[in-house]
């Protein structure tokens, strides 16, 4: 009997022993001593694009920030195509069958997880820079925030790619273009609500939506000119608006709650590191999209631009759309950090394609093939006009298409250029656009006697009107035939002279 008492006395010290000794061990092995593979998802691929460089510095980083310890493994094509894939994969990473991965900002809301369309407002986030901006901010840590207790840990955002209106048969420029088109979105409320502002029909698709518009039961598709050209597509929706940004596709770098709770703090810290990397990455990349859009000319992509009139009648449309989204709890505040972003950084980032690209925007076909070749005499200087609304009602016009502003005319050396800075209402005037430093319009001045030719770099048609300079007092008048044809840009010199101010 006392035997037995001191074999289980003995067997209880080694248990004790040996449960120590484990506990002991525990913190060695959490400290990174053993190797971790992180299953990381993502519906396309790592870099499907050619310029996610954000995404694939993040998936090089973990193994480099960890020494190898921690290693990554990515599952592709997650969803298969299908148009729910970003959700899928997001409710994939909450419930833990996936350590992360990363996901466009446009999935949350589908997933059930609010706080992110703020990113997706129409027409709001048109530039790289713009972009940039964001997500090195402290609006890019305040939206990663609302992903608290969702069971996805947030743990950066990147640049992506900036979304164009691609469409079969014409450009898609102003809302008579929109007018009962079905257009492929992707899965989300804001991309409907958009679609459906502009009396289009959103028909929410993934993959397939290329063979549907060959088929032409689509007439277009919202996408980014990198993943156009990375797919081999050519004409089957190969006329972009180019100057109509509707959204970027930004990616956020996700990690599961689960598995970000099971790491130890040094590996939580590798992690964290890695995406730090992606997010810096993604804002020192340069994203050249004109080199793109040349090669994608050579396949038959065409492209055209809304004329000032079209964007302000876009971004007209767009407006309860954007109220939606600005008397939203979540979205709000967040909304108002980002158009002040926006409008610091919407310096336009215009596509420069050679003129074969253009397509229906760079001649007025009744002055076509009569262009000359001679510089315009006007002589350099610099001229300005300050319009008012008060003066376009005045004149029988409704500054619907934002003729109001004070604009100023360069010309040097046979080119020009048009400026505009708002009078009193920026939402109005200079055509709708924010203050920005960049020119509104440039390209040649060509012309015999007193007729010019303001050939644009393809932003507007080529227009022709007389000039006169008296007195310092630069005076244009429409050529007989052409009063009609108008738009603002170069349409609203002939409202009243300009004075040469240099």
């Amino acid at each position: 009997m006392n035997m037995r008492r001191l074999i289980a006395g003995l067997i209880t010290t080694l248990s004790v022993v040996t449960t120590a000794a484990c506990s002991a061990s525990a913190p060695a092995d959490r400290a990174g001593g053993d190797t971790v593979t992180l299953k990381l998802g993502t519906i396309d691929h790592v870099n499907p694009n050619g310029q996610s460089f954000g995404v694939q510095a993040f998936v090089d980083n973990i193994p480099q920030v960890s020494g190898g310890r921690l290693k990554v493994e990515v599952v592709e094509d997650y969803g298969g195509g299908a148009p729910t894939a970003d959700a899928d994969l997001i409710k994939a990473i909450a419930e833990g069958k996936l350590d992360g991965g990363w996901v466009g900002s446009r999935g949350f809301g589908a997933a059930g997880i609010h706080g992110l369309e703020a990113f997706e407002a129409p027409m709001v986030i048109t530039t790289y820079a713009a972009q940039k901006a964001l997500v090195s901010s402290d609006v890019a840590t305040q939206a990663l925030a609302s992903l608290d207790r969702s069971g996805v840990v947030g743990l950066g955002l990147t640049v992506g790619p900036l979304r164009r209106p691609f469409a079969a048969k014409s450009a898609l420029a102003g809302p008579e273009d929109w007018k009962g088109i079905r257009f492929r979105t992707y899965n989300s409320q804001v991309q409907s609500d958009t679609m459906q502002a502009f009396d289009a029909v959103p028909v929410t698709m993934g993959l397939g939506w290329a063979k549907e518009v060959r088929a032409g039961r689509l007439r277009g598709a919202e996408f980014d000119l990198a993943q156009y050209q990375q797919a081999g597509y050519g004409e089957e929706a190969g006329n972009v608006t180019a100057n109509v940004v509707l959204w970027p596709k930004m990616f956020v770098l996700s990690m599961s709650q689960q598995k970000f709770d099971a790491l130890n703090e040094q590996q939580r810290a590798w992690v964290q590191e890695a995406a730090n990397r992606g997010v810096h990455a993604s804002a020192d990349a340069t994203y050249d999209e004109s080199s793109i859009a040349e090669e994608l000319c050579t396949r038959g992509v065409r492209f055209k631009n809304a004329t000032p009139t079209q964007l302000l009648a876009l971004r007209t449309r767009l407006t309860p759309v954007l109220d939606r989204l600005a008397s939203d709890p979540v979205n709000g505040s967040l909304l108002t950090k980002i158009k002040a972003v926006a409008q610091q950084n919407a310096a336009s980032e215009t596509l420069k394609v050679d003129n074969d690209c253009l397509k229906g925007v760079s001649v007025d076909e009744s002055i076509a093939g009569t262009i000359p070749r001679t510089v315009a005499a006007i002589p350099d200087g610099a001229y300005r006009v300050q319009i008012t609304s008060d003066e376009v009602l005045a004149a029988g016009q409704d500054n619907h298409d934002g003729t109001s502003g004070t604009w100023t005319l360069s010309v040097r050396h046979g080119k020009y250029q048009l400026r505009c800075q708002p009078v009193s209402t920026p939402g109005q005037d200079c055509g709708g656009s924010p203050p920005q430093s960049e020119p509104f319009e440039w390209g040649e001045l060509r012309g015999t006697g007193n007729v010019v030719y303001f050939v644009s770099d393809g932003r507007e048609p080529t227009k022709a009107v007389r000039w006169e300079l008296k007195s310092n007092e630069l005076r244009f008048t429409h050529l007989q035939g052409h009063s009609g044809s108008w738009e603002s840009g170069t349409g609203i010199l002939v409202l009243k002279p300009l004075q040469k101010i240099k």
